[in-house]
C-alpha cells in the first residue's frame, strides 16, 4: 500500500495548466490539425499583441488553448451534436441543477 496520495483524475472540460500545447510552435500545429481557419484566426489575433504586456499575451493562449480542448475532445464534440438533435430529451435548469428530471419529462 502506497502512501502516495491518489491522483485525481483530469476533469476532460476544463484546460490543465500542464496539459496541452507548451510552446507555440506546438499551439500552432495543433489549431492547424484541428480546424484550418484556427491557425489563421490565431496568426492574426497573434500579430495584434501589444509586446508591453504579458497579460494579453496569456490571455490569448489560454483562449486559443480552451478552443483546441473544445474543438479535439471526443465527450464535448459528443455533447455538441446531442444538444442540436432535435429527438433529444429537454430539461429545465432546475432540473438540472435540481433532483433531475423527473420520471414524466423521459
Amino acid at each position: 500500500m502506497s502512501a502516495a496520495p491518489a491522483e485525481e483524475p483530469l476533469d476532460p472540460f476544463h484546460t490543465h495548466p500542464h496539459g496541452g500545447p507548451r510552446t507555440l510552435t506546438q499551439l500552432r500545429a495543433a489549431l492547424a490539425a484541428a480546424h484550418p481557419s484556427d491557425r489563421e484566426e490565431f496568426e492574426a489575433a497573434l500579430g495584434e499583441l501589444d509586446l508591453d504586456d504579458p497579460e494579453e499575451y496569456a490571455t490569448l493562449v489560454r483562449v486559443w488553448r480552451h478552443r483546441l480542448v473544445m474543438r479535439t475532445t471526443p465527450r464535448i464534440l459528443a455533447a455538441v451534436a446531442a444538444s442540436a438533435d432535435p429527438q433529444a430529451p429537454r430539461w429545465t435548469s432546475d432540473q438540472i441543477l435540481g433532483a433531475g428530471p423527473q420520471e414524466s419529462d423521459r
